[in-house]
């Protein structure tokens, strides 16, 4: 039997690549990101609502410290 292998969209792989870049920036700290001694130090640029939810599901898994939020709105 054929499986139809679904196709991809632009928007689906921007996020799935800029998320994994943003993960790969971290490096080996990136295995231990929850398990930090000292808090992570973070930024929020757009802080709507889409960037507002990220930031408190952060705050939720992980040891932060929000240290700027910008809007250009």
């Amino acid at each position: 039997m054929h499986k139809k292998i679904s196709s991809i969209t632009r928007r689906n792989f921007i996020k799935g690549t800029s998320s994994l870049m943003a993960l790969s920036t971290f490096g080996a700290y990136g295995l231990d990101f929850t398990n930090r001694e000292k808090p992570l130090r973070v930024g929020l640029i757009g802080t709507g609502w889409y960037g507002k939810s990220d930031l408190f599901r952060l705050m939720q898994v992980a040891n932060v410290e929000v240290v700027s939020l910008c809007d250009v709105d």
